[in-house]
């Protein structure tokens, strides 16, 4: 019988390597933006040669922005991947209850995620550590925008800043625990119905669920809107207000999580099987 952390520590190491190749394609693909932005800014080789320190900062820059779209495509990617795991007939060979698998597959799809995550902000980290040493008027412009917030840099900036991080990463979880629902009730309605009727009851069920997250979409945004991104601008604006509702959206979206976890996982045992 295979062990929930060996079956995971697999999964986690077979995901991992997407990682890497992803990774270092955003650093490629950065550095040869700045490069090719500085090449056309100077116009001439020899006087970009003598612009290299200037480079650095370029990097960071288009790192970042490719972080953003990175990101997102790196999640589209991980819940492919978690439904062909799922799918797989290979993987669900393994010897261990299918509780354990889904859960497995699923967290580890998850801590891919953040994985890729942190990597992206080690690797930013390195390249303003890097910047701020070897060009001088980035170093000036650091030490500016630094003296700015010190003063209202609080407690509360870091509780602000953490929630919604937070918050941001339980929506994620929540939209690949919400596909993985999708996938898994269409299974269950269709074996349940004749095949010339169960395509038609499928889609409506699917439209039924989009109008009711819809719904709570609406009320979410109000609350993201008046509250969140209010403290948001606070904080741009150098004066930050700890909002006292973060902790309690975060708590409202773990529930909802689990919830949706727990049901994905009775789908899962009883009524979806390899392909």
């Amino acid at each position: 019988m295979t062990s929930f952390k060996n079956l995971f520590g697999r999964f986690f190491v077979e995901k991992a390597k997407k990682v890497y190749s992803f990774l270092i394609i955003q650093i490629v693909g950065a550095l040869a933006f700045s490069i090719f932005g500085l090449l056309i800014g100077t116009g001439e080789f020899g006087e970009f040669l003598n612009l290299y320190s200037e480079l650095l900062p370029d990097w960071l820059m288009d790192f970042c922005l490719l972080s953003f779209f990175f990101i997102i495509f790196f999640f589209i990617y991980m819940a492919v991947k978690n439904e062909r795991i799922n799918r797989s007939q290979t993987w669900r060979l393994t010897a261990i209850t299918d509780e354990k698998f889904y859960i497995a597959n699923s967290l580890s799809s998850f801590i891919t995620f953040i994985y890729f995550i942190i990597l992206n902000i080690i690797v930013a980290g390195i390249l303003l550590f890097v910047s701020f040493f070897m060009d001088k008027a980035f170093r000036n412009s650091c030490e500016r925008i630094f003296k700015q917030f010190r003063p209202n840099f609080e407690l509360n900036t870091i509780r602000l800043i953490f929630d919604i991080m937070l918050l941001l990463l339980l929506c994620c979880f929540f939209i690949s625990l919400l596909i993985s629902f999708l996938n898994f009730s269409s299974k269950a309605i269709m074996d349940y119905l004749p095949v010339a009727s169960n395509g038609l009851i499928v889609k409506l069920l699917h439209i039924f669920i989009v109008i009711v997250i819809a719904l709570l979409f609406t009320k979410v945004e109000k609350i993201f809107v008046d509250q969140v991104l209010g403290s948001l601008l606070n904080f741009l604006n150098l004066n930050p207000a700890y909002n006292n509702t973060l902790p309690y959206l975060n708590l409202i979206v773990v529930v909802v999580n689990l919830i949706v976890f727990i049901i994905n996982i009775f789908l899962f045992k009883h009524f979806f099987e390899a392909e």
